[in-house]
Formats: C-alpha cells, sequence, structure tokens
C-alpha cells in the first residue's frame, strides 16, 4: 500500500493503532478545552463590567450610583439568547458519545464540568449580565431532534470505533477461526505479517550509511508488522490472505449487529419507560373530562334559559292575542 502523495509521506497512526492518538485529543478537549471556556465565561464578562464602570460613571467617580444605574452597567443579554449555551451543552454531549468507546473518562469529565457550569451560568445571569426578558417555550425547539440526530450517530461512530480502531474483531476471528484450542495463544505471530527489507522501494529504503544508532539493526533481513499479507518468497507476496477478508466481514457484521441490538434496546426502553407517566397521563384525561362536563353543564344552562326565554315570550304574546 502506498502511503506517498508528491512524494511526502502520510502521517501514519502509532503501530498498535490509532486510539491513543484519539484519547489525547478527547483528553485535551474535555479536561483542558472545558476549563479554558469556564474561565473565560467568569473574566470576559466581569473584565468588560470592569471597564465598563470605569468609562461610563463619568462624573459621578465619587458617587454612589443607584441601584437601576449598577444594573445598566452590566453587560447586556446576548443577541442569540441561550444560543451558546445550548450549542456548548449539544457539542459536549457528540463529544461524550461519539468517542465514549475510545475515552471511557469523557461521561465523568463532562458531569464536572455541567456541575460547575450551573454555578458559572447562575453567577453570569445574576451578576454580570442585565436581567434577561422571560419567554415561555414548550420544549427546547430545534436542539431536540439534532440531539436525537447525534445520538443515532453515537450508535454508529462508537460501533465502528470499537469494530476498526481496535483489535476486539481481530481477536474474536483468531480465537473462534484460526486457533486450534480457542484460546489468544499464537496471535501475535497470527496477526503480524512478514516484510523483506530488500524489498524497499529505492525511495522509502533506509540510508544505513546515516544510521549511527542501533547499527547493529542494519544487518536484519525481515521485519514484522501488522497486518494479513502473504510473506516474501511466497507466490502472492505481500498481497492480503483469506484471513484479511474474513477479518473485514466479521467487522462489518460487528458494526450491523451492535447497532441493531442498541437500538432495540433504546427502542425497547422507550415503550417501557413513557414520556407521560401514568399518573400525570391519568390526571390530564381527568382534567380533560371535567373540561369537557363543565363546557356540557354551562351549554345546557344556557339551552334551558333559552328554551325558558322562548317559553316566556310565546306566553305573553298569548296573553296579549285574548286582551
Amino acid at each position: 500500500m502506498k502511503y506517498n502523495i508528491f512524494n511526502y509521506r502520510l502521517e501514519q497512526c502509532d503501530p498498535a493503532g490509532c486510539m491513543m492518538e484519539l484519547v489525547i485529543q478527547l483528553a485535551i478537549i474535555m479536561v483542558g478545552k472545558q476549563v479554558l471556556n469556564n474561565f473565560m465565561e467568569i473574566a470576559l464578562p466581569a473584565l468588560k463590567n470592569c471597564l465598563a464602570r470605569k468609562f461610563k460613571r463619568g462624573d459621578k467617580e465619587n458617587c454612589e450610583l443607584a441601584r437601576w444605574e449598577q444594573d445598566y452597567l452590566l453587560q447586556p443579554n446576548p443577541l442569540l439568547g441561550f444560543f451558546n449555551e445550548y450549542l456548548e451543552m449539544v457539542i459536549q454531549y457528540g463529544f461524550v458519545t461519539l468517542f465514549v468507546a475510545a475515552f471511557p473518562l469523557a461521561p465523568l469529565f463532562a458531569l464536572i464540568n455541567n456541575v460547575m457550569e450551573i454555578r458559572i451560568d447562575a453567577y453570569k445571569y445574576t451578576v454580570a449580565y442585565r436581567r434577561p426578558f422571560h419567554a415561555r417555550a414548550q420544549d427546547i425547539g430545534t436542539w431536540l431532534p439534532i440531539l436525537r440526530g447525534v445520538s443515532v450517530l453515537a450508535v454508529i461512530f462508537n460501533a465502528l470505533v470499537i469494530a476498526y480502531t481496535s483489535d476486539f474483531v481481530q481477536k474474536l476471528v483468531h480465537v473462534y477461526g484460526y486457533s486450534e484450542n480457542h484460546s489468544l495463544d499464537g496471535y501475535i505471530n497470527n496477526s503480524l505479517s512478514v516484510f523483506a527489507t530488500k524489498d524497499f522501494p529505492p525511495d522509502v529504503a533506509p540510508d544505513y550509511n546515516t544510521i549511527t544508532v542501533n547499527t547493529e539493526l542494519n544487518a536484519t533481513e525481515f521485519c514484522r508488522y501488522r497486518g494479513y499479507r502473504y510473506p516474501a518468497g511466497d507466490p502472492n507476496q505481500y498481497t492480503v490472505t483469506l484471513q484479511n477478508w474474513h477479518v473485514l466481514a466479521a467487522q462489518l457484521a460487528f458494526v450491523v449487529i451492535f447497532e441493531h441490538v442498541v437500538f432495540f434496546i433504546a427502542w425497547l426502553i422507550a415503550i417501557i419507560i413513557p414520556d407521560v407517566p401514568r399518573k400525570v397521563h391519568e390526571q390530564m384525561v381527568r382534567e380533560k373530562k371535567l373540561a369537557k362536563e363543565v363546557l356540557y353543564t354551562a351549554e345546557l344552562k344556557e339551552r334551558k334559559q333559552e328554551r325558558s326565554n322562548s317559553e316566556t315570550q310565546s306566553e305573553i304574546k298569548k296573553l296579549l292575542t285574548k286582551m
């Protein structure tokens, strides 16, 4: 397989896999970036309020400002309202759910961050910002389908991460398909292919004249690498073996089975645990029934009143005709 584009070698994962690089990136995002964001949410409004009090007080430097003036000098509410707050939570939810298989500590750091976020937002909206205008809302709006979409993608992403960036499936294939005693004995030797150093292309072959460390390795004739390929000297050397296709088929089957099982469990939980509790549902039905009874009683009373009025008018007419 070629890894060169325009004579530049592409960056590759560690021989042990790409999982460690993903773990490092997630740790930086879930710890370092969240701490920095929380600090900025406290420090930036406080700094702006300090500058506003300094430059807007004018001649009232030595006077005590009224409460409404102090509130006016606070930072105005963001134009987008709570959009940035929702966006921050959705992004965090995406990182936690999409890559939890690679970084299992992500939910813990997200929980710690959210506990701090509650107090930071309380400080921000009660001390650093002006009083926001209240508005009624039935739910969180368009963010709900976004979260549902992220949840669906999270199942697929975690299945792909487990299947293709770890050796979980490879070990299962080895145990149940290529091991005589159904164990991991010989797995390392089975998962490494043989390459002859004399077959290096000229543009990527090591220059032994410039190597000054580990010179005893200069006479190495063969090296091992991860993969399922025929060894040097075989008629099909360096082409993939049948086991490679078995592993790919097993990985695809794992992804399909994993996502179907998770979606079935989610569907089953949604049925077992309804969105509206039974007592609340019964109370809502009772309120609707009472409302219908009240409307029916009021309408019946109105009809009786109209009937009584019509009978009274008819009697008056009869008396008038007799007179």
